[in-house]
């Protein structure tokens, strides 16, 4: 079974898949030692029905994008410790079957990678049934702490990326900055024009939100030369945002998905 990791400074997220399903995922904090981590891992893949007395195989493969570097080693401990097993981490070197076309291909998040990688892999099922399978762009859109549109073009070129500050980010900061500006639920509101704080925000963020995500998928669309499949991921704010915006492709895990396509190239290299 493999354990894969999704380190960010929102949180880890961590699946279990054995073939080809996902026997659990769960969410897990990043203020934790590796011992605390440790537990937490046990406690998780006994959800995956890995355990003492348990038929379930073990986990014999580890793959962690982590995006907080001092995160890293803790992450290490704790898989070692839960499973006896080292972890494998993306990073240079690692077989992605993306071409990184931007100036320092280093800056670029794991994370980023990933989600580009299963979101390739997705357009190519998707149009497996015309001749234009696997050459249509893709743009992935991840709402985290940051939102983060990333361009793959029709020949599998990273292209690059555009960084805003993410939906709860940005609500926390009018918070900060605003004393009368309240904590609120991120719902789709009714209408564009509020007719109470409440309304207003969710109108400014939501609403708001989705037309960022329109002219950047207009904008980067006409850079790569034509229309780009649209792929949500992360917060589940984020779904509503998107559909919002005309676009109803959204998968919750896609950077796990991306480290569980990772660790079956890098396996394949090695044999």
């Amino acid at each position: 079974m493999l354990l894969a990791l999704d380190a960010r400074n929102s949180g880890v997220v961590a699946g279990f898949k054995d073939g080809d399903e996902w026997k659990a995922i769960v969410r897990l904090g990043v203020d934790r030692s590796a011992d605390e981590l440790s537990i937490l891992l046990e406690a998780a893949a006994a959800r995956a029905g890995i355990g003492p007395g348990l038929p379930a195989p073990s986990v014999d493969e580890a793959w962690a994008s982590c995006v907080v570097p001092a995160l890293t080693p803790r992450l290490v401990h704790a898989v070692r410790e839960a499973f006896g097993i080292d972890t494998a981490t993306v990073g240079p070197g690692t077989r992605t079957g993306l071409k990184i076309r931007t100036d320092n291909p280093s800056e670029l998040g794991s994370d980023i990678v990933c989600s580009c990688v299963a979101a390739r892999c997705v357009a190519a099922r998707c149009e497996a049934e015309s001749e234009a399978a696997a050459r249509e762009a893709v743009i992935v859109v991840d709402f985290e702490a940051a939102l983060v549109v990333s361009a793959v073009n029709h020949d599998g070129e990273l292209l690059g990326v555009s960084i805003a500050p993410g939906l709860e980010t940005a609500a926390r900061s009018l918070r900060a900055s605003a004393a009368q500006i309240p904590e609120i639920r991120l719902d789709v509101p009714r209408r564009a024009i509020g007719k109470n704080t409440a309304q207003s925000l969710q109108s400014g963020i939501v609403l708001g939100y989705g037309g960022l995500v329109n002219r950047l998928v207009e904008l980067m669309s006409a850079e790569m030369g034509g229309p780009a499949m649209v792929i949500g991921t992360g917060d589940e704010t984020g779904r509503a945002v998107l559909e919002s915006a005309g676009y109803t492709r959204f998968i919750p895990n896609l950077a796990l998905d991306g480290l569980a396509i990772l660790a079956e190239r890098n396996r394949e290299a090695r044999r």
